[in-house]
């Protein structure tokens, strides 16, 4: 309920009511009515809690908090496992992506894995297939398009 979270969150900031409503702009009396249950807060007021608390406005508003409860078990599973590939530790980043893809149902990790494998394949064999890396850098000898130059376009080759 909406009322018993808000005092919870207000006593584990250890705020009073009146820092609370100067902090987010409303009357004491507002949060007072909020947490004895009587009224509810508007959107503004809701936006500001949120931001002030540094929760969801699902959660504030007793939805489905799942979301949530990812973010905390993806730094729980992070934290558990010592991610690490050919000896050395992974970087935050890589190791984010990793308990994220593990997380994922398999439909979805195979959709990842493609994408990542195409990438990859790309990146190490550079591909010139694409008319992008005719104009792409370094190649030294510039062509004008598909054609391989002014000459093959105009017929002189």
């Amino acid at each position: 309920m909406f009322s018993d979270l808000l005092k919870q969150l207000r006593a584990e900031k250890g705020v009073s009511q009146v820092e609370l409503a100067r902090a987010i702009g409303v009357s004491n009396g507002n949060v007072g009515d909020w947490e004895r249950g009587r009224s509810k807060p508007g959107y503004d007021a809701l936006v500001a809690l949120s931001r002030y608390f540094e929760i969801s406005a699902g959660r504030l508003l007793g939805l489905d908090d799942s979301l949530e409860n990812k973010r905390d078990d993806l730094t729980a599973y992070k934290q558990e496992q010592g991610l690490t590939c050919d000896g050395s530790p992974l970087s935050e980043e890589e190791a984010d992506l990793i308990a994220m893809f593990r997380l994922l149902p398999s439909h979805e990790r195979e959709d990842v894995f493609d994408l990542v494998y195409f990438k990859y394949k790309k990146y190490v064999e550079k591909k010139m297939e694409s008319i992008y890396w005719t104009y792409a850098e370094g190649s030294g000898d510039e062509k004008s398009g598909p054609s391989q130059g002014l000459d093959a376009r105009d017929g002189t080759a």
